[in-house]
């Protein structure tokens, strides 16, 4: 390394995948201090990437013998140029997530500079699957005044590029709890945790009930995106570094709330909406076809532009998961079974990995060095997955 101007080494670096690079660190002290500097971590996380290097960490449930009980399983695959999968590690037992029926309400969101978190609400976790180093958030300290209840909304997480921090933000109704059926005025409450100095605090501003859907949930633009109805169905936005709620239109055409199915993904870098039939929706004149349209210009309501129709569906789906790739459309099917849909050739392909009813959830990631930031020691620590 003494022997080679600088730049020739991190040139070479940068062209490693995340494995090889974990192991150079062993070299010596010098390859371990400069792998994980600053400045080659700030190159890194801005080197070149292609769709090749992208990477599939899928959550999914299974039955248990009880069945009332469900185990989360996390599944890390990559692809090869015929849309097979491989396995990257092992399957992984997430223990910590819920092991009850509403494992329908886990959700990834990000990546946000390599990180991911999983959440069935109650339970967050910070994951970076290139490492698969992760930390459990430890649950908020603020409870409901004497006589309320709290349901939890969403959960959110992004990074503010303004205090350089990331947060984990939770929304949640407050209900007045009154001996009857009647759950009365509904409240909102915000909690912010920075996950630097490994605290919680509430944050005093109001926002709408969150539409929920499955795998409508999704990081862009240091902003974090669900849908919410104000008089039509619009997308809720909250930016991390601002702290600010905001709402976008959606098509005019995409506002029906009695039959489709509506989810958010990101494809060519640009914010895209998808529509699809609702798998339990029984009125009979839901359409048997799927709708993506880009937002050409992000936070333009007026620049959305339908890019593509697929129909009839070929297989009856669940819900739409994420486009990888910028060509594969993953789908969950009625059945629990993975698909993809390619955009453009139209083959549809099934894998040999399945779910629960309405368990399946996936993201897709680039392998980065992103380190989760060290926390007191006192507090729960880094473990690996």
């Amino acid at each position: 390394m003494k022997k080679l101007p600088q730049d020739v080494v991190i040139f070479m670096l940068l062209k490693l995948p995340l494995k090889s690079l974990l192991r150079f660190k062993s070299i010596s002290k010098i390859w371990y201090t400069f792998i994980l500097s600053d400045t080659f971590f700030k190159l890194h996380l801005k080197r070149t990437t292609t769709t090749k290097d992208e990477f599939i960490l899928f959550i999914r449930t299974l039955r248990e013998d009880d069945p009332y009980k469900f185990t989360s399983i996390a599944s890390f695959l990559s692809g090869d140029d015929k849309n097979n999968l491989t396995t990257l590690f092992p399957d992984v037992d997430v223990t910590h997530l819920t092991s009850s029926c509403c494992t329908i309400f886990n959700e990834l969101i990000g990546p946000c500079h390599g990180l991911i978190t999983l959440t069935d609400s109650y339970i967050i976790i910070v994951l970076n699957p290139g490492t698969r180093k992760y930390f459990v958030i430890p649950p908020s300290p603020f409870e409901c005044p004497k006589g309320y209840y709290r349901y939890i909304e969403a959960v959110a997480f992004g990074f503010d590029s303004i205090v350089n921090d990331y947060k984990i933000i939770k929304l949640s109704d407050v209900y007045w709890d009154p001996p009857t059926d009647d759950r009365g005025p509904r409240g909102s409450r915000v909690e912010i945790y920075n996950l630097s100095i490994n605290s919680w605090r509430e944050h005093n501003i109001e926002f709408s009930s969150i539409y929920f859907t499955h795998c409508s949930e999704i990081y862009y633009k240091e902003a974090v995106h669900w849908f919410t109805i104000q008089d039509d169905l619009v997308i809720l936005c909250f930016d991390i570094s601002s702290e600010i709620f905001r709402t976008m239109e959606i098509p005019s055409v995409c506002t029906d709330l009695n039959g489709p199915r509506y989810g958010l993904a990101v494809l060519d870098d640009s914010l895209v909406l998808m529509s699809y039939p609702d798998s339990m929706c029984s009125i009979g004149h839901t359409e048997n076809l799927l709708n993506i349209w880009m937002m050409k210009e992000y936070g333009e309501s007026e620049s959305w532009i339908k890019i593509r129709t697929v129909s009839p569906l070929p297989i009856p789906i669940e819900s739409a998961l994420v486009i990888w790739k910028d060509h594969l459309l993953l789908l969950q099917t009625q059945t629990g079974y993975l698909i993809s849909y390619d955009l453009n050739s139209d083959e549809v392909k099934e894998y040999n990995l399945n779910g629960h009813h309405e368990s399946l959830r996936a993201i897709k990631y680039t392998e980065c060095l992103t380190a989760i930031p060290t926390l007191s020691e006192h507090s729960k620590q880094v473990q690996q997955l």
